[in-house]
């Protein structure tokens, strides 16, 4: 009997577990754990099982034999949920769970089976528990103090600071770190305020001369915190500076307060922004009237080092060819409890907001992107791009501590490896803008201009939370897909704005792709059309019909929550649910449909992608659920009709991804469909033959015209064969076929496998792979045969794979007429 995805994903994982580790931060999924507890287990357990042994292990109650079964267990993915679990902290006993799988590999397997990141997540859970005697001897178990002194002392200040130790050794702590840096100690002032806002600088020696540095600070009702920063910058020891605070249109109090602020000293200057925009455009405002020589900015709530500026600066005067430079911070709590929302395990990282660079530059490249959150690191990005260089880092420890409180602007946008997808498109999208741009002007913003490339509509200025409006369909998939799914889905996307629907698109990660393959360049191409929007689930907007394809993106949506209102969601199921054997399996059915109803909070219908799959899905959920229509592909119609070739002169073709599945199982039957023994026919592949060759060797395709994967367009080969020929191994079975309805919509005469005449109907010829020469020489001898079955092949395209038939699809489960709209 059939496992199901869980196993599968599990026995994916011994080759593959960063990847499925990373997806499982990204998609906060909790159900995933119980792959990795299957991979670690030999299948033989759950997480929950498996968390619950290890407690009865640490009570002293397991029996022998149950202690000597652990020795078996797999320690990579013992400490991939060690890790998951010290990330994700999303149930009260994450931390603990983490802990006890920590300290059952290195029991078992020793110390040298933890890696770095094992290490400085272990001691770090520890800390959070409050084990202080436990983080010590782990600190010095692992030499962290030496290897990682900045990370181990701010581990230390917290422990000490739970612990609700004096002031004055917590303090003594933390200026050990600044001293070691090479920087002058702090102080704290006594007081009722958040420890964050007692920080004082200590008497440093001042440096009155040299360029003058414009930092800017933009705040929207954040006066009753800016005066931290304000003061943090006023005592810098780089004393020739001008402070730009950009008042984003904040109410009558916090402007008020704004003006006594501005009292504090005379190097501060304020601006209003009469338009709430966000903190870019208020910074792109500060950026005109800036006269410094080098230009930087800083949040209205942090608090930063006096040495801050001056390290900075002295070191772009000390490397001048170098464009800017960045420092250290840490995020803290306000009562300065240290913290990272990434999964980066160290608290110190880089500061994208301290970048500095020369004012002349930052202005000739057109200012930071005009977008509401996410502008740092394409600024930075951009920056590396048109110089062609990393843009360094100095220092060693934190020269800022960046308050990190609930309600902050990445609240619920970014946690220890979780990014919003609205965040992740517009990396993609600026990405490929810094590749593509061709020049230095290229790199240029212009805000008099279109943008250079698209983002979330969420994104643009003024618009973070706000109402986004309906949508009349919305199709949500992973758009990272090499094959089909992302083509066709992308096709209808195309054809819904045509007919003047206004689209969303949503992107939704499969765990079948991992994080670094790239998003199609058709998508990006879609979103430049004026109906599509790019729509995420934290986004505010109605939804009459939304399209997921391919059920693998609900797999694990266990944890997510939307904020979208959707009228009805049909989930697409382009793939077999059970193959032969049960093996393959990526998705449970019943799980994607359950994950949809809480996600959407609706009654999620299933259509399948064929008739053949729609067989499938019959038992794995109720009949009411599935639909009696199917939703297969969509394909551009040709309207030529093809010229049936003479005897002895006919093509025989077919294109698609070069997969060892794509190819008969027996070399015989290959050669039987692709290989004319009498001269009758000859063959044309697109897609490339590598996998072919792997399969039965080097020779298998000699005589064949071979054209690589992308090397020529799809309806220019179809143009160039007369038959469209496709047989595969007998482990697949093939859902629709994006390539079948192509041939077919191009007046082809398709050969296929009998089980697929319930897909194509009468638009195909059916045979086995002995019976392709015969096929051929009958068409060919019979023009008027072959001109009749490749009306019938355009016809059968028309009529199930036309954008009329998309419409039509549309109409119906949506309850709206796309001709109304």
């Amino acid at each position: 009997m059939p496992n199901g995805a869980e196993f599968e994903y599990a026995s994916r994982m011994k080759t593959m577990q960063s990847h499925f580790e990373t997806f499982a931060l990204r998609s906060r999924s909790r159900v995933i754990r119980d792959s990795f507890a299957r991979a670690a287990t030999a299948g033989t357990m759950s997480y929950a099982d498996l968390a619950r042994a290890l407690a009865v292990i640490e009570l002293g109650s397991a029996s022998e034999e149950s202690i000597q079964q652990v020795k078996t267990w797999r320690p990579e993915s013992l400490l991939a949920l060690a890790r998951l679990a010290a990330n994700q902290r999303s149930a009260e006993r994450d931390l603990e769970d983490a802990v006890r799988l920590f300290a059952c590999v290195e029991k078992i397997f020793g110390t040298k089976a933890l890696g770095r990141n094992d290490r400085l997540l272990y001691v770090e859970a520890l800390g959070d528990l409050g084990s202080t005697k436990a983080l010590r001897l782990a600190i010095k178990r692992f030499r962290l103090g030496t290897k990682f002194p900045v990370q181990s002392a701010f581990l230390w200040l917290n422990a000490l600071r739970a612990a609700d130790q004096d002031e004055i050794a917590w303090l003594e702590a933390l200026n050990r770190v600044f001293q070691d840096g090479g920087l002058t100690g702090i102080g704290l002032r006594p007081g009722s305020m958040d420890r964050i806002d007692r920080l004082t600088a200590t008497a440093s020696v001042p440096v009155s001369d040299g360029p003058l540095v414009s930092i800017i600070m933009p705040t929207h009702n954040g006066s009753g915190l800016i005066e931290t920063a304000i003061t943090s910058l006023v005592n810098q020891t780089w004393q020739n500076l001008e402070i730009i605070v950009v008042d984003d249109c904040s109410d009558g109090y916090h402007r008020s307060r704004l003006e006594q602020v501005r009292q504090l000293d005379s190097r501060i200057v304020l601006l209003h922004q009469e338009t709430n925009l966000g903190a870019y455009c208020a910074r792109n405002l500060g950026l005109e009237v800036a006269k410094g020589q080098f230009v930087t900015v800083h949040d209205d709530d942090d608090w930063s080092h006096h040495q801050k500026i001056e390290l900075q600066v002295r070191h772009l005067m000390d490397n001048p060819e170098l464009p800017g430079n960045m420092s250290q911070h840490a995020r803290c709590t306000p009562e300065l409890n240290f913290l990272r929302i990434n999964n980066n395990p160290q608290f110190c990282q880089p500061n994208f907001s301290s970048l500095m660079v020369k004012t002349s530059v930052l202005r000739d490249l057109g200012g930071w992107d005009t977008v509401n959150r996410g502008a740092d690191a394409e600024f930075r990005d951009r920056l590396a791009a048109v110089y062609g260089t990393t843009i360094p880092v100095v220092g060693e420890v934190p020269m800022s501590f960046t308050r990190t409180r609930e309600g902050s602007l990445t609240s619920g946008e970014m946690w220890r490896g979780y990014v919003d997808s609205s965040r992740l498109l517009y990396l993609a999208a600026y990405q490929r803008w810094h590749k593509e741009a061709d020049g230095r002007s290229s790199y240029t913003l212009n805000s008099q201009t279109e943008r250079a490339f698209s983002v979330p509509r969420s994104m643009l200025p003024g618009m973070r939370g706000q109402f986004l409006g309906r949508f009349d369909v919305v199709f949500a998939t992973d758009f990272r897909f090499p094959g089909g799914t992302s083509s066709l889905t992308l096709a209808e996307i195309t054809a819904a704005a045509g007919a003047g629907l206004r689209v969303g698109v949503m992107q939704l990660d499969s765990p079948l792709n991992k994080a670094t393959d790239p998003l199609s360049d058709r998508l990006f191409e879609a979103l430049e059309l004026p109906q599509v929007e790019v729509i995420g689930l934290k986004d505010l907007a109605d939804v009459s019909l939304l399209v997921v394809r391919h059920p693998s993106v609900a797999t694990f949506l266990d944890a997510i929550e939307s904020n979208l209102s959707v009228n009805r969601c049909v989930l697409i199921v382009n793939n077999p649910p059970v193959l032969q054997g049960g093996k393959g399996m990526v998705f449970d059915l019943p799980t994607c449909v359950a994950n949809l109803d809480r996600l959407f909070r609706l009654r999620t219908l299933v259509v399948a992608e064929s008739h053949l799959t729609r067989d499938l899905c019959r038992g794995l959920v109720a009949t009411s659920r599935l639909a009696i229509d199917t939703w297969p592909g969509l394909v551009e119609m040709r309207l030529k009709s093809p010229t049936c070739p003479a005897p002895g002169s006919a093509v025989v073709g077919r294109h698609s991804r070069d997969h060892d599945l794509k190819w008969p199982t027996r070399e015989q039957d290959f050669n039987a469909a692709y290989k004319s023994v009498d001269g009758s026919f000859r063959t044309a592949i697109l897609g490339g033959t590598q996998s072919l060759t792997s399969k039965f060797g080097p020779n298998t395709d000699a005589g064949i015209t071979v054209y690589p994967f992308g090397s020529m367009d799809v309806s220019d080969f179809l143009d160039s064969v007369h038959f469209w020929v496709y047989f595969h191994d007998d482990r697949l079975t093939e859902s629709f076929g994006m390539a079948t309805a192509e041939a077919m919509a191009a007046g082809k005469v398709v050969i296929l496998p009998p089980y697929m005449e319930k897909t194509f109907g009468a638009g195909a010829v059916y045979g086995q792979p002995k019976d392709v020469a015969a096929i051929v020489e009958r068409f060919t001898a019979q023009p008027e045969l072959f001109a009749q079955q490749s009306k019938l092949a355009q016809e059968t395209a028309l009529q199930e794979f036309s954008s009329s038939a998309l419409f039509a699809r549309i109409d119906r489960f949506s309850g709206k007429s796309v001709a109304a709209v």
